[in-house]
């Protein structure tokens, strides 16, 4: 039989009364007025436990939450293109710049869609909550998925996909007048890249949320494209995976033509020293998982190994963690600071799904139920909860590839290459990179070719740029490429 986790919280007056204390936070915001990504995040944090409460499927939450959701939904501002969000002060530049942004609007419609799916999969629910759950569906479809993707900001690259920010503000204030251009928000030379790993998998959960709901599959097929891109970025290593807080998701992520090396690339690749955002992304693998998406077992497996032989000190009364990065070759602990306090080093307790370990550790962690969207049983094994029947193979292009010796980036944009186009192809390790050798092969094809590429960057930060030919000549079809390096290799796939 399987059994649920305990909740921290579980005592219902502490409860009800962190439901009041929130609805007390939303109903400062004014309706259809000014909110922000700030606000999401605020408001968020508490919205978890109370929806994982609300799996009882008891009045006792439901009513409260319902309210509470419904009134966050009022608060969304109409935005000058129709489409609804939580507008407000956009956080890197918050005096001058208003608007609304992916993550502000998916960390609070995620727990509306939460709010669906226990209705959804409760018939006897529908008759009172009904109304709101196809109200909260609606709003994901229209103002989330569907507004982001209008807004041209959805990418897809073959069996690829992410987001590019979107560079539209508002003048403080001026919610519903005339949004503008500027490409300089973040500060002065800022550039907007494509949103980092954790920002893009949290539209994808909530397309995922509304494919379980509404069966619709365009939601599964686009969730599916995010989280093959997160899964081809991460860097088999030693029995575990490391992988970057960000990477390119397109050509307009790198700037080929840049005399300056750190700025060939929009933003910083690496694992994020501080913010623990992978225990976030583990939470939405694990759900992927579940739903019958992208990840194996072994995956989940590598996941496991990293967060028990790569992190944790091996110690269930007084657990300490590293970084999830910290075998890697060259690695540097991360120094504490007044900003960042911590070091992103934590367990990852949607895994207890599978390991009792983690699950030992889950239950004696502080504030552990905030750290899943929500509740799930405690080693169930390998089942995949909400498709037990789905088969999930390993990409053709990686079958065969070993592990890496410490490469942390092997890239090439674009995946899917347009006749008469050049790919870049991104190399980055925590040490020289200068002997590294690269290859390509056809996709079911085991001989190697060696490429030429025009090379530039620093040793340790390398880009190549490849014109599609092998053996002087280019030919439509499917290739592989493979970065041999330190005894080790990393592979991405490309179509001419």
């Amino acid at each position: 039989m399987l059994t649920a986790f305990t909740v921290d919280d579980d005592k219902p007056e502490l409860m009800q009364k962190e439901t009041a204390d929130l609805a007390k936070k939303i109903q400062e915001a004014p309706d259809g007025g000014v909110t922000g990504e700030q606000f999401g995040w605020n408001i968020n944090y508490f919205l978890g436990p109370i929806l994982r409460r609300c799996e009882s499927a008891t009045d006792e939450w439901l009513k409260p939450t319902e309210r509470i959701l419904n009134m966050l939904v009022d608060k969304m501002a109409v935005g000058p293109d129709g489409y609804k969000g939580f507008i407000g002060p956009y956080i890197y530049n918050e005096d001058e710049h208003w608007s609304d942004v992916h993550v502000g609007d998916a960390i609070l419609i995620v727990h509306m869609l939460h709010f669906a799916s226990i209705v959804h999969h409760n018939p006897q629910l529908k008759k009172q909550y009904g109304k709101s759950a196809d109200r909260f569906v609606a709003i994901g479809k229209r103002d989330l998925i569907e507004k982001w993707e209008k807004r041209g900001t959805f990418v897809v690259d073959g069996s690829f996909a992410g987001y590019s920010e979107w560079n539209m503000f508002c003048k403080p204030g001026d919610i519903n007048g005339t949004w503008y251009k500027n490409d300089h928000a973040r500060g002065e030379g800022a550039v907007f890249p494509c949103l980092p790993f954790n920002k893009a998998m949290d539209m994808a959960h909530c397309m995922l949320l509304i494919y379980d709901i509404t069966g619709e599959k365009q939601y599964k097929e686009k969730a599916e494209k995010i989280y093959n891109r997160f899964k081809a970025g991460l860097n088999p290593f030693q029995g575990g995976y490391t992988w970057n807080y960000w990477e390119p998701v397109s050509k307009g992520d790198v700037n080929i033509q840049s005399t300056r090396n750190e700025r060939i690339l929009s933003h910083w690749v690496g694992t994020h020293p501080y913010r623990d955002y992978q225990a976030g992304e583990i939470d939405k693998v694990v759900h992927a998982y579940n739903m019958g998406v992208t990840f194996t077992d072994d995956d989940i497996r590598r996941f496991i190994h990293t967060n028990l032989k790569f992190m944790w000190n091996g110690d269930l009364s007084a657990p300490k963690w590293e970084n999830s990065n910290s075998k890697m070759p060259g690695y540097q602990k991360p120094r504490p600071s007044e900003v960042y306090p911590t070091t992103a080093g934590t367990f990852w307790g949607a895994l207890a799904q599978f390991d009792t370990t983690i699950l030992q550790l889950r239950n004696t962690a502080r504030n552990r139920d905030r750290s899943l969207s929500e509740n799930l049983p405690a080693i169930a094994g390998f089942v995949r909860l909400h498709a037990p029947k789905a088969v999930v193979k390993e990409p053709v292009w990686m079958k065969g590839i070993g592990e890496s010796a410490g490469q942390m980036e092997a890239i090439v944009i674009p995946s899917v290459v347009p006749a008469g186009e050049n790919a870049i192809i991104l190399s980055k390790a925590d040490g020289e990179m200068a002997d590294v050798e690269i290859f390509v092969r056809p996709l079911k094809k085991t001989t190697l070719y060696p490429i030429t590429v025009q090379k530039m960057g620093n040793g340790i930060q390398l880009f190549y740029v490849w014109d599609g030919k092998i053996n002087g000549k280019r030919a439509k079809g499917e290739y592989v490429i493979i970065w041999k390096y330190k005894g080790g290799e990393r592979a991405y796939p490309v179509t001419l």
